[in-house]
């Protein structure tokens, strides 16, 4: 058949229009589980699943269990569902191959593989030819933003481009963590206020809505000294809950974005949103006050001393707490 997409899968789920098999499968196990659940809470009507759904686990199964469940007839239904999940754990699920042309009509066989299941085998050739395939992947650090504003609005919940990027800041790309967050704050909102702010951030979550790295890169754009030594102290106060390297990782990802700026025929608005595949204003904003704050040399001297910091952080030839190499750090930046 072909590769789909996660929506296209969900619609097929909800239409109870499912293949013989489908393969789940990518790094990014969060879209894996949510179809899994959706599949089989959704596709056969809960009186008929005692007898002709199954559910398996690649570590406390076979191949053999595995073809006597999906090679079965369905007892007083249409079809029956095997739900196989954590394949990647089963032994010797390459040998599953030579069945897959044999399934029935009457199955539908969802194998949840978290990881990447190698293109080139045959068991991957002969899913992709008779079902369907999903691969997912990370989501890259600089779509987060957008995904927790749209994973909101699925909870009807509105969250402003700000409170997104600060959220996507403190969660990183922890898919499940987001949801598990955003689930917290949907439960808690009334339903006549369901906007999440800063304020509600903190309330709910613990981010500190003025000592986070997301404040703390905005000062350092705006070259704020004042500020940004204020949130370097904060953090060096508690460095258990402060650690370094995901600061470092802001503040290097922000000064790598503003190199490719030098380049650029002009430097606007619209040419950065398209160049950093940005998508909201306020972050080709807050480029264009970096552009100009910053030149090209100076840039290129602290994406090194970001690098030499980094390293001293893991005890590369230095024995100096992280705090105290942050201030060294924003010393050097706001020289």
């Amino acid at each position: 058949m072909a590769a789909a997409n996660y929506e296209q899968i969900v619609r097929s789920i909800k239409q109870g229009k499912t293949a013989t098999i489908t393969l789940l499968m990518g790094d990014e196990s969060y879209y894996i589980d949510k179809l899994a659940t959706l599949f089989e809470h959704t596709v056969m009507p809960e009186a008929e699943r005692d007898f002709n759904q199954s559910v398996l686990y690649g570590n406390d199964t076979d191949v053999q269990a595995l073809v006597a469940e999906t090679m079965r007839f369905p007892m007083m239904s249409e079809r029956v569902l095997v739900i196989l999940r954590e394949a990647q754990m089963m032994d010797k699920l390459e040998r599953f191959e030579s069945y897959v042309e044999q399934i029935p009509e009457t199955t539908s066989l969802l194998i949840c593989y978290k990881g990447k299941l190698k293109k080139t085998t045959k068991l991957y050739k002969s899913i992709d030819k008779h079902g369907i395939v999903f691969e997912t992947n990370k989501v890259p650090d600089y779509k987060v933003p957008d995904l927790i504003t749209f994973m909101a609005q699925g909870r009807g919940m509105m969250i402003d481009p700000r409170s997104a990027a600060l959220l996507a800041e403190f969660l990183g790309n922890d898919l499940d963590r987001i949801d598990s967050e955003l689930e917290k704050i949907a439960i808690a909102l009334p339903a006549n206020d369901r906007v999440i702010t800063a304020d509600i951030i903190q309330k709910y979550i613990g981010i500190s809505k003025e000592y986070n790295n997301f404040e703390l890169l905005r000062a350092v754009v705006q070259k704020n000294a004042a500020r940004a030594f204020q949130i370097a102290f904060h953090f060096a106060k508690n460095e258990k809950n402060n650690p370094i390297q995901p600061t470092l990782s802001v503040l290097f990802n922000y000064f790598s974005n503003l190199i490719a700026l030098y380049y650029l025929p002009q430097v606007d608005e619209r040419n950065i949103m398209t160049t950093l595949q940005l998508k909201g204003a306020f972050q080709a904003r807050d480029y264009m006050t970096g552009f100009r704050n910053y030149k090209a040399l100076q840039t290129y001297n602290i994406l090194h001393q970001i690098r030499m910091t980094d390293a001293a952080s893991k005890g590369v030839d230095s024995s100096v707490p992280s705090g105290e190499l942050l201030k060294e750090l924003l010393c050097f930046i706001l020289s």
